[in-house]
């Protein structure tokens, strides 16, 4: 199916949209230690600085993590793993869970939590800067006719986690894992309306810390940003 990039922001669309923070990676890259989301940047797990500008944007926001650790809990959001039946197919099979697995959780549970609420919002764990107008931009583009996905790209980049996702393709999203094994994200969206929003300077805004570099990057940004104390 082709793919629309569209430049130029319409008026912002009132709706309902759920956030689902996608903590499942494992973080190989970033070396020995404890799971990515919960590395502490500036004093403070991962994961907590998405949760936090992600919240105020979305009616309701859920964290899909599979590891029970208590930092997640400290997080004062719901907190769910993938779900049970397609985590014991991939035990089963030897095969890892991808993104497409917390989407499914995300979708069934606004859908089970927010009948309501048609549209969920996706964004992983590590990317601590995430723009604070994301949904404003996000929803001001879907027009009717809506896609059923519609997901950042900026520069060269497509982010297949940063995207809003009909609650709709639940159903279809279940069977794509589970009779057809399909793991990547990109191939389950293809199949569907599909948009993209073209974010001017997105390397900074959506940057991913997945190696050691990344991670102290991150924290120097950080570390700028906080507010001196007066002498």
């Amino acid at each position: 199916m082709a793919i629309r990039a569209v430049q130029q922001f319409g008026p912002v669309r009132a709706g309902a949209l759920v956030g689902v923070v996608l903590a499942g990676g494992e973080g190989r890259r970033m070396g020995p230690g404890a799971l990515k989301p919960l590395r502490l940047l500036a004093g403070r797990p991962m994961v907590a600085h998405v949760v936090e500008r992600l919240r105020p944007q979305v009616m309701d926001l859920v964290v899909i993590a599979n590891d029970p650790a208590p930092a997640f809990r400290a997080l004062k959001a719901s907190v769910i793993p993938d779900p049970p039946d397609i985590e014991r197919r991939a035990r089963r099979d030897g095969r890892k869970l991808g993104p497409l697995a917390g989407i499914l959780a995300g979708m069934e549970w606004a859908r089970t939590h927010h009948p309501h609420a048609g549209w969920i919002l996706t964004a992983p764990a590590d990317v601590p800067f995430l723009p604070l107008d994301l949904t404003v931009r996000l929803c001001g583009l879907m027009h009717v006719p809506e896609p059923d996905v519609l997901m950042v790209r900026h520069g060269r980049r497509r982010e297949h986690t940063i995207a809003v996702w009909s609650v709709k393709l639940a159903a279809e999203l279940r069977r794509a894992i589970l009779e057809e094994g399909v793991r990547r994200v990109e191939d389950f969206a293809r199949r569907h309306a599909f948009t993209e929003l073209v974010w001017p300077d997105g390397a900074a805004a959506f940057l991913n810390v997945n190696t050691p570099a990344e991670f102290s990057l991150a924290e120097r940004r950080l570390a700028q940003a906080r507010p001196r104390s007066r002498r």
